[in-house]
């Protein structure tokens, strides 16, 4: 805080001096020892301290504070709220960019963000698969670290240990609904192996319009196997992959007219991805 008449900054819990916030150096203590109630503003205190004789290291500091301002005075203007930049920069003017970068934990760029983190995904979708690639959902495999009682068998093909790479899409149900789906749309070689695919989705296919039907139509089949793998824990009855492979396509046809309702580059997708079916 940039202080003026004192009004509007607090004095325990603003920053306001280059000693930080108040109350994290001296606790509750420090009202006592000041005389200063919690919930004054920097004008309260101004106004209200007295001089007084302290042993505290820190209430010593914060007495000189509130002498030094005594002593300057205090104006008419209102007090302005400052906002950390980069640099340790403080400005009046708030930017959300500058400011999300200073309060997040900083790491390396994932090289699969783009196959993941697109304009025309749709959000739920996107998440889930963003926690799939960070290996964060809760398969069979990473239950077992938790509880060495709970069920680790694949709930889609009961045959293997249920692991990230085994259900997207090693297991015989999770790749036919995904080969089923994609069809004809990558071409030959069409790979089931986790690591190959998010390689290929951040290479793209041939085209814009393909590229985005791919990388929609993976996010997609993921949400719908880890919700059919869900369903199926609590009793529901299993879908065929068939039956689930009309409802992808459904889906996805139904994103398109969506997109080609808004306009832009995608009016040729509906054709493309017919031509694969």
């Amino acid at each position: 805080m940039e202080v003026h008449n004192g009004e509007m900054t607090s004095f325990w819990f603003d920053r306001w001096s280059q000693l930080g916030v108040l109350i994290n150096l001296t606790g509750e203590r420090g009202c006592i020892d000041l005389g200063i109630p919690l919930n004054a503003s920097i004008k309260v205190a101004v106004h209200s301290y007295r001089r007084r004789r302290h042993r505290n290291p820190f209430t010593k500091q914060i007495a000189q504070e509130i002498t030094r301002l005594q002593e300057l005075g205090l104006s008419h203007e209102q007090d302005v709220c400052l906002w950390k930049r980069e640099n340790d920069e403080f400005k009046p003017g708030f930017l959300t960019s500058q400011t999300w970068n200073l309060i997040r934990m900083h790491a390396p760029q994932a090289v699969w963000w783009k196959g993941i983190w697109f304009k025309e995904a749709t959000p739920k979708y996107a998440f889930l698969t963003w926690l799939a690639a960070l290996n964060r959902l809760s398969t069979g495999d990473r239950l077992l670290k938790w509880n060495p009682q709970a069920t680790s068998t694949c709930w889609l093909c009961s045959t293997a240990v249920e692991t990230r790479d085994h259900l997207f899409f090693e297991c015989r149900y999770s790749e036919e609904v995904w080969r089923g789906t994609v069809k004809k749309l990558v071409g030959n070689g069409l790979s089931a192996k986790w690591s190959m695919l998010m390689q290929r989705l951040v290479r793209g296919l041939k085209d814009k319009t393909s590229t985005f039907l791919f990388r929609y139509c993976f996010q997609v089949v993921v949400y719908a196997l880890w919700f059919e793998r869900n369903t199926r824990r609590v009793g529901e009855p299993p879908k065929p992959p068939t039956h689930l492979i009309r409802l992808l396509d459904k889906s996805i046809r139904n994103r398109i007219t969506a997109l080609q309702k808004t306009g832009g580059r995608y009016d040729k997708a509906m054709e493309i991805w017919f031509g694969s079916r």
